[in-house]
């Protein structure tokens, strides 16, 4: 979820919480708490510390207590009136809202920093969405417009907010049945809906099998219509809502697109084995990676997270069919004969960017 909308979210939940003589306090430390678990975004100097470190430390229900009575005991020094436990309530419910509205988007949230590592995600709502931020600003709004009843108003555009959650989780639920009635992954595969940009009914289903992941965009909803055969990609970011119809049929026409990982090699078992590889790694939920032999016998191996595909245009580098962005994460190795990296950096359509490390 977006920084902004975690701010207006913690602020509205702190105010559900509050009598009216604490609104302004509520309404304030809800802000700033909801705010402040993206912080960890200041202490990442490169893309790849980005992958690793993002929703860690700030997002863990470890540190919570201890971020909360930090926040209590600094407001506490501003409202001298204010109960510290109190304080701590409102601080509480911004740092809490924030970890929990991560946790239901599909970039993954490590809840449990220091003990574990792991990434938790719902797959529910999608990271920018305005139906989420609209509901939580409108309540926000009115609290702040007819003050005598904010308290109640805050309830009752917080309880919206969680029916809204509900819904989309119950979508979810439906896409991720659909999907496996669609592709049918055999046992042990690993299988995700995802949610897409600006609609809870439209999806992506990925399935990572041995050797390959299918992929495939579709719409669940009630307005879902035939897409075109083969629909041109926006080449202006003026033709993207335009486009996306076009682009998310619905099941029974979604078009299945398979990706071969390509074979185990020796080249690719040294290059998993690289630090920098293994971060981006432990990131990915649906890695994919192509390799390119060098004439030196050295190889170029490219690895990108499908979660991040455009409904446009496939995996980077495997068409040509344009579009006016691509994925976020594509991580490109260029290693030696003996697997040594020689290159390593991130990419874009338009080339290589954000150099880690060069080796000569």
């Amino acid at each position: 979820m977006d920084t902004v909308t975690h701010g207006i979210a913690g602020s509205v939940l702190a105010r559900s919480a509050s009598e009216r003589g604490a609104a302004r306090t509520a309404l304030l430390l809800g802000l700033v708490a909801g705010v402040f678990p993206d912080v960890d975004l200041f202490f990442t100097t490169s893309r790849l510390q980005y992958l690793r470190e993002h929703r860690s430390w700030s997002h863990s229900f470890v540190y919570l207590p201890l971020f909360a009575l930090g926040f209590a005991l600094v407001t506490r020094a501003i409202f001298r009136r204010a109960r510290l436990g109190v304080l701590c309530l409102f601080a509480a419910i911004g740092l809490g809202s924030h970890i929990l509205f991560d946790w239901i988007t599909s970039f993954g949230t490590m809840f449990f920093v220091p003990f574990t590592r792991e990434r938790y995600s719902l797959d529910w709502v999608f990271i920018l969405d305005p139906l989420f931020t609209g509901i939580a600003f409108l309540a926000l709004v009115c609290s702040l417009i007819w003050r005598s009843r904010g308290r109640r108003i805050a309830a009752i555009g917080a309880g919206i907010l969680a029916l809204y959650i509900l819904l989309c989780a119950a979508l979810h639920a439906k896409a991720l049945a659909t999907w496996r009635q669609m592709d049918r992954p055999p046992p042990g595969s690993i299988v995700a809906a995802l949610p897409q940009f600006l609609s809870p009914f439209r999806w992506l289903g990925l399935s990572q099998r041995t050797g390959e992941v299918h992929v495939a965009f579709f719409d669940i909803g009630p307005f879902a219509r035939a897409a075109p055969v083969d629909p041109r990609p926006p080449q202006r970011l003026t033709q993207v809502f335009s486009s996306l119809s076009d682009f998310y049929p619905s099941p029974e026409r979604a078009r299945i697109r398979v990706f071969h990982q390509p074979p185990e090699t020796r080249l690719l078992s040294e290059c998993r084995r690289q630090s920098d590889v293994a971060i981006y790694l432990a990131f990915a939920r649906f890695p994919l990676a192509t390799l390119q032999p060098q004439p030196d016998g050295g190889a170029v191996i490219t690895w990108e997270d499908l979660r991040f595909l455009p409904w446009f245009a496939g995996p980077w580098g495997r068409d040509r069919r344009g579009g006016f962005r691509r994925e976020p994460f594509v991580y490109r190795v260029r290693v030696d004969p003996t697997g040594r990296a020689l290159e390593r950096s991130f990419v874009t359509s338009s080339g290589v960017h954000s150099v880690m490390e060069s080796a000569h």
